[in-house]
């Protein structure tokens, strides 16, 4: 399996970008096959909405994988609709990972209004992809304390977001005692527990933009062309006193770009001849002000300086907002761009230390499936062997949103029962598309059809008293209709309860449909949607008050759904009292029901009795059970009756705001699960999956 990691950034212009193109560089000295993806872009080439950072990473590596796969979302997408987008980044992932040794994700560059809202984005992403998170930080102007403060503010929020957290690169940091500073930072660091993996020197050369840049920028006309458009400008200097005064100030370092008004022919001169001075650093450039130009004569004077090898640029605007602007430019890499890219891999090489990230990664293994991982594998399973699902609530506008949802996602195929002009009308009236529905109603049936399912019902139920006329009139109900059409094979799985109890969805499930012979119960289970996991409720909506034998099939039949849902099984059997502290009748029988699975099941991982923080708290679990290979890490809860679990999962989704999936019916013959009448819309988009999922598996 490929490794992954997240580069996020502490704030903007930390160097993150550079420090990705370094970083891939290297560990492709590592592994062969290295994979890149920036999921959320905001900085755009041009008019289209593919991110600068994914065009340059691509054409650097030459990845053969598509841009908007690279680059699948942007920050309004992000904005307005969360869910769509991160099922749109989980498909390209899926697109890219294959063959993979490792994937480089790249987080948003705070450029944004809102650094808070990117930074809870940038941790939902490295959470919900696991990848742990490599911090860069930036180390310009500021203080060793400032540093070690910024970076354990983020650490610390990465963690408490759920994420986790590699280490951390120290970017563009300027000491003139480089290796003591260095040191240092290490130990400051390590006292926080905060892996260290490098500090990189601030290089002007990768900070500072291309004179061509800056003329691109600026619609700059060339006056001179001297020897180099290419220089980088690390500086920019504005030239406005006597040049005795202006000396002074440009004597310090190379690559500034000297900016004065056009008319300045005595300061021209000036810069032109300290160019050519050994007294003077290497400028890159003039830049001429207020479009004007020094006269003919004058420009034969210059050509004679023509050794001095400046280019001079003229612009229209005035000395003071020409300066503004220049500052604004920063000095982005290009693909073409080899001289910064080599020297970006050189510092990356000289002063991270790939191989130990490469390593910790490793080291950092995660079972855990965040609700958005669920979501999105339950859509994906659905549609890998397309079933049929039926839904008798054809009326219902949820219900009709949902259906749309599916068909347009191509999930599932959907009948709809009810009327169909009035379906239609209300697909109509809430936007939803139906073309591709199939919308029947039962009272409209054809007459084989009817007669077919009313004789079937009939051989069924007849041994209870049900006649020909009963059963004829059972077979206009579409709950009724629709489970008959599952039972015949019509249909693959049924859905049904956002309207009817959950005794009126049921009583003709387990009438017709029944439970498997493997299976003396039928029961159910809720996926418990929590922040940073996906957690299974059972049984919370059918089994009233199971015995031990009973709360025994019911927790080996929800191990097996948790696990045929990608959620591996660690079942917690709860009880009031925890191990062999508690007494009395109520215990006892879930301590016999842990026992029965125990010898029926001894490859499932189970507790019991055990109470729910020592099931969910690895800190309570240390106190109450320390060698519970359960304690601590349930995935699986088993409430010991109706009341305590309808109450418990409840008391969950409406407190913490969660998603609850289900009831979904497990231990019968064909699918068919029951909504809650307070289920959203997307609620009934999983359900219909997970009951397709089944469809699969039976």
């Amino acid at each position: 399996m490929e490794k992954k990691i997240f580069i996020a950034s502490t704030e903007k212009r930390s160097g993150k970008s550079l420090v990705t193109v370094g970083l891939i560089n290297a560990l492709q000295g590592i592994v062969p096959n290295v994979g890149y993806m920036k999921p959320i872009g905001q900085r755009f080439v041009h008019e289209s909405a593919v991110d600068e950072d994914a065009v340059i990473i691509k054409k650097i590596f030459k990845l053969t994988d598509e841009l908007n796969d690279i680059n699948p979302g942007t920050m309004d997408n992000a904005q307005n609709d969360r869910d769509l987008l991160f099922e749109k980044i989980f498909d390209s992932y899926e697109r890219i990972a294959p063959c993979r040794d490792v994937i480089v994700f790249e987080g948003t560059d705070y450029t944004s209004t809102i650094s808070a809202l990117e930074f809870d984005i940038n941790a939902e992403l490295a959470k919900n992809l696991a990848a742990p998170v490599l911090l860069i930080a930036k180390g310009s102007g500021k203080t060793i304390k400032e540093i070690v403060q910024t970076i354990s503010e983020c650490t610390d929020s990465f963690r408490e977001m759920g994420c986790n957290f590699l280490g951390v690169v120290i970017n563009r940091f300027e000491s003139r005692a480089y290796d003591k500073d260095t040191e240092k930072l290490k130990k400051l660091l390590e006292r926080k527990k905060i892996p260290f993996f490098g500090v990189i020197r601030s290089d002007p050369l990768l900070s500072g933009p291309r004179l061509s840049q800056i003329a691109e920028r600026l619609g700059a006309k060339i006056v001179y062309k001297g020897d180099d458009l290419s220089k980088v400008v690390t500086d920019a200097k504005v030239l406005a006193m006597a040049p005795e005064n202006a000396l002074k100030h440009i004597k310090d370092k190379d690559g500034y770009l000297l900016i004065t008004p056009g008319d300045r022919v005595d300061l021209i001169f000036t810069a032109l001849i300290a160019q050519k001075s050994i007294c003077y650093p290497n400028f890159s450039g003039i830049l001429l002000t207020g479009g004007l130009v020094p006269g003919e004569n004058v420009k034969t004077l210059m050509s004679g300086l023509a050794e001095a090898g400046l280019t001079i640029l003229s612009v229209q605007q005035d000395t003071y907002n020409t300066a503004l602007e220049v500052n604004k430019i920063k000095g982005e890499i290009t693909a073409e761009d080899t001289e910064k890219i080599d020297l970006v891999n050189q510092l990356v090489e000289n002063y991270v230390d790939v191989s130990s990230i490469y390593t910790h990664l490793g080291y950092i293994v995660t079972n855990t499936t965040t609700p958005r991982m669920f979501q999105y594998r339950i859509l994906e399973m659905a549609k890998a062997e397309k079933k049929h699902i039926v839904l008798p609530e054809g009326n219902d506008e949820r219900i009709i949103r949902a259906a749309a949802e599916i068909l347009y996602r191509g999930t599932c195929d959907i009948t709809l029962l009810g009327g169909k002009e009035k379906i239609i009308e209300l697909g109509n009236k809430i936007g939803a598309n139906l073309e591709k529905a199939n919308i029947l109603d039962p009272s409209q049936a054809s007459d084989d059809l009817v007669a077919d399912y009313t004789e079937t019902y009939y051989q069924l139920r007849k041994h209870k008293g049900v006649t020909k006329e009963m059963a004829r009139d059972m077979m206009l109900d579409p709950t009724a209709f629709g489970v008959m059409m599952v039972h015949k094979g019509h249909a693959d799985g049924f859905v049904s309860g956002a309207v009817h109890s959950t005794a009126d969805t049921l009583r003709p499930v387990l009438r017709v449909i029944r439970t498997r012979s493997d299976v003396s119960l039928a029961s159910s289970i809720f996926f418990m949607c929590m922040p940073d996991e996906v957690l299974v409720y059972g049984d919370c909506a059918l089994v009233e008050d199971p015995d031990a034998e009973q709360l025994a099939v019911i927790a080996i039949t929800s191990a097996e759904t948790a696990k045929s849902f990608g959620i591996e099984p660690f079942v917690a059997m709860l009880s009031y009292s925890t191990g062999d502290s508690g007494k009395g009748k109520d215990v006892d029988k879930v301590r016999e029901a842990t026992s029965i699975v125990k010898t029926k099941r001894p490859d499932i991982p189970i507790e019991g009795p055990i109470q729910y923080d020592a099931a969910i708290s690895e800190e309570v679990a240390k106190m109450k059970l320390q060698n519970s290979e359960v304690a601590g890490k349930a995935t699986v809860y088993i409430f010991p009756d109706l009341n305590a679990g309808n109450t418990a999962y409840k008391a969950v989704q409406r407190t913490a705001q969660v998603p609850a999936i289900g009831p979904v019916v497990q231990g019968l013959n064909k699918p068919a699960n029951d909504l809650s009448r307070g289920a959203l819309f997307k609620d009934i988009v999983y359900t219909i999956a997970i009951t397709a999922i089944q469809a699969q598996q039976i």
